[in-house]
């Protein structure tokens, strides 16, 4: 029985920066997904559910920053969990269609906080799967939710979620983040694209190869960039924002699917990232719009007080 008890549950999900990835099809959509490597960041995404007056027992209600939206793949996880109708309250730091990882962040929190709320005792991994499956049902998304499972920076070694796909992760400490948007780009235009699949699987092959020769966080950005490049995924205004980064010292890459780019700090040895961007990289970025600011989350999505 719903824990009718209670008013409200928040959950919250880092958001998921993926620098390079190959995708991987199968006939089961838990093994469907990517390999690749990727940052979650702080910034990402808190949902509160709580249950809804309607009258109309499938009425369910999914809002993102205060508007009311479809949300078809976070729509797919309310059904599957929740026993009556709710409202499902998603804020979010991070834009829609920009390479952040936000539908597969709301829809992980979404099942995190519904498990609470109904009392359905479910674990992490089986919720993170059924909002793998949704995200590529809906192809929103492909290794997004075992990132953001997780936190830090995830290589992923086989596709799928938690419980199926497999992980390692590149140590680093409080490293911050800076990142602007252009435009959206909508992730199921490129999956549906034959041409753009095939360079993508080719570039991500290379750059998993040499990632694992040395990973780091620093070959890391360096071989997201080389990705971007390869596969044509960088828009004219991202390499001018690139090439700026790198005059001022830092290193900048471009987050998948989005026009999006990210940056780093590098200290004076070229070797090593620093802990804060620096205020030159900052003012760099900010002349290209605004900023996204954030450390790289050191834990995964998980249920709030």
């Amino acid at each position: 029985m719903p824990a009718r008890s209670k008013v409200g549950v928040k959950a919250y999900s880092p958001s998921h920066i993926t620098g390079f990835f190959e995708i991987i099809r199968h006939e089961s959509p838990l093994r469907t997904g990517s390999v690749g490597c990727g940052v979650a960041l702080e910034a990402g995404c808190v949902v509160e559910v709580r249950f809804s007056e309607s009258i109309d027992e499938r009425k369910h209600r999914i809002l993102i920053n205060g508007v009311e939206t479809d949300a078809k793949t976070t729509k797919l996880v309310v059904e599957r969990l929740a026993g009556k109708p709710v409202i499902v309250d998603i804020k979010l730091e991070v834009p829609v269609g920009c390479g952040f990882g936000a539908s597969a962040a709301g829809t992980l929190s979404t099942a995190l906080a519904l498990n609470e709320l109904f009392s359905l005792k479910m674990s992490l991994n089986r919720l993170a799967q059924l909002a793998h499956v949704a995200e590529v049902t809906n192809k929103t998304g492909l290794g997004d939710i075992i990132a953001q499972s997780y936190g830090g920076v995830v290589i992923r070694l086989s596709p799928g979620p938690p419980g199926v796909g497999v992980v390692d992760k590149i140590p680093c400490g409080s490293v911050e983040v800076g990142a602007v948007a252009f435009r959206e780009l909508p992730t199921k235009e490129v999956l549906d694209d034959e041409d753009a699949k095939r360079r993508i699987n080719e570039a991500g092959r290379r750059a998993m190869r040499d990632l694992m020769q040395a990973p780091s966080l620093e070959n890391f950005m360096r071989l997201s960039k080389r990705f971007a490049y390869e596969t044509g995924l960088v828009s004219e205004r991202g390499k001018d924002a690139i090439e700026a980064v790198e005059a001022a010292g830092g290193l900048a890459s471009v987050a998948m699917l989005g026009d999006t780019v990210f940056a780093v700090g590098l200290a004076g040895d070229g070797r090593r990232v620093l802990g804060t961007l620096p205020e030159n990289i900052y003012e760099c970025l900010l002349e290209f719009g605004g900023i996204i600011r954030s450390k790289i989350a050191a834990h995964g999505a998980k249920t709030l007080p």
